[in-house]
């Protein structure tokens, strides 16, 4: 396994299979990409050839993001060559495509899916999204009627916030788990950060009042509610979090083959496409190792 000289150690990796996506959010941060050139998007075999690299090197897991990843159409087969090469294999999507995909991720053998929610009333979704919030729960129906298990990520924004009751009851009645997420500002308008952004501590006191017990994740050191209604909700504060940094196992790969140490920086990115391309089993033993020692906690604490 590796671990960087931080002494983090490095397990999982989060693939951008697309930049392409078929919602508009109004706080997409698009993964922290650069632009890139649609026409080099990686395939399937080319990821299960970085999962095998990844499975030698003690990685466990890999979560796949785009973009929208089920715009891909090959998005079963990536799932298939990811798995059968080692690593346990998520998804994060809007969920519109999802009743078409989920059979096929089912028997692909896909871990859990992260569907985004980010409201249960109709205009507002399409004011946050751009989509249309009965596909969305179409795809989720469809997923859980395929044994899927289902995870709900919810932004928490001054336009959704009086919502967050109601998506937890949506979540009781459904068996499914939330991630309440606090907005971070990259790649939003500073004006728009500014109207959309709330701080999370309404939703903590709301959590920790319904919470029979609180675990905290060794994963980013996120916390755990677990309610009283059976739904596990777990809180996500990114940005000027510390902690978070300090206890994060992952590194991100673009879709064009560029391992990214760091969700906040492009300008320390190793460029590991020639050797996946050419199946170069040491050439990308040799990237992800340049890429590991490049790893280190974006928000650090300030000592005085």
């Amino acid at each position: 396994m590796l671990v960087d000289r931080f002494g983090r150690p490095l397990t999982s990796l989060r693939i951008s299979v697309t930049e392409k996506c078929n919602h508009r959010c109004v706080f997409c941060h698009r993964e922290g990409l650069l632009n890139y050139e649609s026409e080099s998007e990686l395939g399937a075999e080319d990821w299960g050839f970085v999962a095998n690299v990844a499975s030698y090197l003690g990685i466990r897991d890999a979560k796949l993001t785009g973009g929208e990843p089920l715009v891909r159409r090959d998005i079963v087969e990536i799932v298939r060559e990811i798995t059968g090469n080692g690593l346990s294999t998520s998804i994060t999507t809007n969920g519109s495509l999802l009743d078409k995909y989920a059979k096929g991720l089912a028997e692909a053998g896909v871990d859990h899916v992260n569907v985004s929610l980010h409201s249960l009333r109709e205009d507002v979704f399409k004011a946050i999204t751009g989509g249309d919030l009965k596909r969305v729960l179409q795809g989720i129906e469809a997923a859980l009627q395929y044994g899927i298990r289902l995870k709900l990520d919810f932004v928490v924004l001054t336009w959704n916030k009086d919502e967050v009751a109601d998506l937890v009851e949506f979540a009781s009645k459904r068996g499914l788990e939330v991630n309440m997420i606090e907005l971070i500002p990259l790649g939003v308008d500073a004006e728009l950060y500014k109207r959309l952004h709330v701080e999370l501590r309404g939703v903590e006191e709301y959590l920790e009042k319904r919470a029979v017990k609180v675990e905290v994740k060794e994963f980013q050191s996120r916390p755990v509610y677990h309610l009283d209604n059976g739904v596990k909700v777990t809180l996500i504060k990114g940005f000027c979090n510390p902690e978070l940094c300090a206890r994060c196992t992952r590194i991100r790969f673009t879709p064009d083959g560029k391992i990214k140490p760091c969700l906040f920086r492009n300008d320390n990115l190793v460029d590991a496409r020639p050797y996946i391309l050419s199946r170069d089993f040491h050439g990308l033993v040799e990237a992800f190792k340049r890429a590991n020692s490049l790893r280190e906690p974006y928000f650090k604490v300030v000592t005085r």
